[in-house]
């Protein structure tokens, strides 16, 4: 046997297979880390009825201001509509 002939053997045959025949030629498995934790320890009720009492009060504030604001584009409309009207 010549020296040749396994390299032949491998160039010749082995390059024809078709299907991979080590399992490194398979892509690795997408791994999905495990989810983080909270970044935050849990609120107490005490605290959480705070914010919420907090945050119902500014939306009632925001409130009011809108309608205030819808109070003058109504009058604004108004005065419009009688202008055009003469």
């Amino acid at each position: 046997m010549s020296y040749w002939y396994p390299r032949r053997w491998w160039r010749r045959c082995l390059s024809s297979m078709y299907y991979p025949w080590h399992g490194w030629h398979y892509p690795p498995i997408q791994q999905y880390p495990p989810q983080p934790g909270p970044m935050y320890p849990p609120i107490s009720p005490e605290d959480e009825l705070k914010m919420l009492e907090e945050y119902k009060r500014d939306l009632e504030m925001d409130l009011r201001d809108i309608e205030d604001e819808l109070k003058s584009v109504e009058a604004r409309i108004e005065e419009l509509r009688r202008i055009t009207k003469k």
